[in-house]
């Protein structure tokens, strides 16, 4: 099992050399979703062969890289890691899939998404301080050139943006790890960049309150969290379909994972120093990324300012010190990954008709095309936690954590949830079944319109496939994730 985790982290490293080597468009998508199909099978059979009642990290390979340094490569997985790199492979092979008809540049556009894929799951992934910062800004590089090449008409800007605030990002979080490393060399007379090293040292307050603050900030601008949010909603806009899949599925995630890695079992005396704080920022990301999503007209914005919310509620469940609500609060990252994902494929597949995101464009799409309405529906509930989806599981746990102790804060919570189904049912109706106001010329445009295609049609089930196991099966997820929360809390 040690050996299929390496393989399913450079898998898709050593096809992105072969594609960018051979550069041939049939072999660049056929070897990238047979790669990604590889990587994604693999991750399930890790997943099934998870042991949940054993304590500790299991798959782990260690070996000595740079000794004087104290670096290793030294990789294994516990519930939440295993979890989300389930989730990273299944949405890289339906980005994958969906890219199929991509004809710019076809051999850059699948080399850069499989080098980030080794990125993502190196990141997850990752035992060693110094391999997942490595892995961290290994992400950085890719995604900037495929926003940066394949995306909309300000793709320069919103590139450049992207880049200059996650990599400010990590400069802090940089600055974190060396803060760390220098006390544990003044403790134990060694550097090491191991993770356990640093779990088993006992930091004391004053740099605890530093060093969580370095590497909050690192996390902060990852996820985004309120205020340093505004290079996502330009992203997400100019990005291309499968590029906004894994920005809001995958790369998002990596703020959330690094503040359940490393802030609280690290710095467990001033995460809880700094709950009015996060709780604060979740909050006001809640209800001000809900209210502007109510406000926008452009489909990939909206859904861009409620991955926003979404993740305040993610941290509210992260810092509740709560089991329940971490449950929650990891369950809900991998459930807002596939959700996300499948609403941003819907926007994608809307302009791939109609060449607009904007909803007054738009309108009594239903009738025209059933099948794309049947699959877009389903991601819509899927965003707003219906009954039978993850969304619904992860929330639900996560409001119950936070009422335990926070009570007030969970109402506020409950208002930014019933804001989100607001503006996603609003967005659907608008989108799909509003027929008073299209003008006739737009009707016989509609008329000729082509529904889901196999390439549309499979990524739309693999996602929403999932999510409705997750939310109709919950209890090996569940117990999974709750592996991860034990070893933070104890028990």
């Amino acid at each position: 099992m040690e050996t299929l985790l390496n393989v399913a982290i450079f898998l898709p490293l050593v096809g992105a050399l072969l594609v960018a080597v051979i550069r041939n468009e049939i072999f660049a998508k056929v070897a990238s979703i047979l790669i990604g199909a590889v990587v994604a099978l693999i991750s399930l059979v890790l997943f099934v062969n998870f042991d949940f009642s054993k304590k500790g990290f299991q798959f782990e390979t260690y070996v000595p890289w740079i000794k004087t340094l104290g670096i290793g490569y030294h990789v294994g997985v516990d519930g939440m890691a295993i979890s989300l790199i389930l989730m990273t492979s299944i949405l890289f092979l339906a980005a994958y899939i969906w890219s199929w008809k991509i004809e710019d540049r076809p051999s850059l556009y699948f080399a850069l998404f499989l080098a980030l894929e080794t990125a993502c799951i190196g990141v997850f992934a990752a035992l060693d301080l110094f391999l997942f910062y490595l892995f961290w800004e290994g992400m950085l590089i890719p995604m900037y050139f495929i926003i940066g090449f394949w995306g909309h008409d300000r793709k320069v800007y919103a590139a450049n943006k992207f880049f200059l605030y996650t990599f400010f990002g990590s400069l802090f979080l940089l600055l974190g790890i060396a803060s760390i490393l220098v006390y544990g060399y003044f403790e134990t007379g060694k550097i090491s960049f191991d993770y356990f090293f640093h779990l088993g040292l006992d930091y004391p307050l004053w740099l605890e309150l530093i060093a969580f603050l370095l590497f909050g900030i690192g996390f902060a601008v990852k996820i985004p969290m309120w205020p340093f949010h505004t290079w996502l909603p330009d992203a997400h806009v100019e990005a291309p379909t499968a590029g906004s899949v894994i920005l809001a599925g995958v790369l998002l995630k990596m703020g959330t994972y690094g503040f359940v890695r490393f802030s609280l079992p690290f710095f467990p005396e001033a995460s809880k120093y700094y709950i009015p704080l996060i709780f604060t920022l979740s909050v006001v990301a809640v209800i001000y990324a809900a209210m502007m999503a109510i406000a926008q007209t452009h489909m990939k914005r909206l859904i861009a300012y409620s991955s926003i919310s979404h993740m305040g509620l993610v941290t509210l469940g992260t810092f509740a010190m709560n089991s329940d609500a971490l449950n929650g609060a990891i369950y809900l990252m991998i459930a807002h990954g596939l959700s996300s994902a499948a609403l941003f494929l819907g926007a994608g597949f809307i302009y791939d008709r109609i060449h607009s995101y904007h909803m007054d464009d738009l309108g009594g799409l239903a009738r025209y095309i059933p099948y794309f309405t049947f699959a877009f529906f389903l991601a819509v509930l899927a965003g707003i936690a219906f009954p039978g989806f993850a969304s619904f599981v992860s929330e639900f746990l996560i409001l119950l954590g936070i009422f335990e102790k926070f009570p007030v804060w969970a109402f506020v919570a409950g208002i930014g949830m019933v804001l989100g189904a607001a503006y996603s049912l609003y967005m659907f109706r608008k989108v799909m079944l509003e027929e008073e106001s299209i003008p006739e010329e737009r009707v016989e445009k509609w008329k000729k319109l082509k529904d889901l295609e196999l390439h549309h049609a499979i990524p739309f089930a693999l996602i929403i496939g999932m999510a409705l196991v997750m939310g109709i099966y919950p209890y090996p997820f569940v117990k999974i994730v709750e592996h991860t929360s034990k070893l933070v809390f104890g028990g």
